[in-house]
């Protein structure tokens, strides 16, 4: 089984569809921090003059985790619309993917995650992704640190292969994954052009300005940028560690 932990994010980009449809299960971090300035809630759409932010509200609390996170207000639903409409109705598959959008904005979601959720499941539904998802706090895990906490929940789902993005070489701990049985792979995603509303293509865009281009091609289109690197550790040293700590004890 191959896990994938990520914190959900609002309107998420193409490279999360990619790890998606790469992964058995989906475990959504919910009871991560939450970091303000990220993408939780918030993502970008192409614009006339390049792009800008569509932007979720929200209650702030510090700290919080992501789960408690409560959506502000509701004036900003009718606003978000009236944007996505101007920058996105003259393109092919605005009319058929509008709907799905304007159903998941306009429930009357009190918490940010219950939102970001409605839209992921959506959208991957849409792409013809199936991945089982589970939420970190409705499972048991622990840990006093990231990789302890993900080794748990890797070993409490019976996963033997644990997914991560690129930037994950800078903060696994290979060697404790590896004492596990876990297999590290690390996501790299080399983003692909596809046809845009306005001219000189803009990369790292939320998933529906793909949906809105390309409509039934997106899954094929955002497929193309996602490769996997798997990493094998050489557990000879920690062998050898293990071997002189017996020895010492001894």
């Amino acid at each position: 089984m191959i896990v994938f932990v990520h914190q959900p994010e609002y309107m998420p980009w193409l490279g999360f569809f990619d790890k998606l449809s790469r992964c058995d299960t989906y475990v959504i971090y919910d009871d991560a921090q939450y970091q303000h300035g990220g993408f939780h809630n918030r993502n970008r759409i192409r614009t006339l003059h390049g792009w800008e932010w569509l932007t979720v509200p929200i209650t702030h609390g510090h700290p919080q985790v992501i789960k408690d996170v409560k959506i502000a207000n509701h004036q900003w639903r009718n606003r978000q619309i009236d944007k996505i409409t101007l920058c996105y109705d003259r393109t092919p598959y605005f009319k058929e993917y509008l709907p799905i959008l304007k159903e998941a904005i306009n429930y009357n979601h009190e918490l940010l995650i219950d939102l970001n959720l409605h839209i992921i499941k959506a959208i991957t539904k849409l792409l013809g992704i199936e991945v089982q998802m589970l939420r970190s706090s409705e499972f048991p895990h622990d840990g006093k640190e990231k990789n302890e906490k993900l080794v748990s929940m890797c070993k409490f789902l019976g996963a033997d292969t644990y997914l991560c993005g690129s930037g994950g070489k800078a903060y696994v701990n290979e060697a404790l994954f590896a004492e596990a049985k876990i297999k590290v792979q690390y996501h790299k995603y080399e983003h692909p052009t596809y046809r845009q509303r306005f001219e000189d293509f803009q990369p790292y865009m939320s998933i529906i300005d793909l949906l809105f281009n390309e409509g039934s091609h997106a899954k094929e289109i955002l497929l193309k940028g996602g490769s996997i690197e798997t990493r094998r550790l050489d557990l000879r040293p920690l062998i050898v560690e293990h071997q002189n700590v017996l020895a010492q004890a001894a």
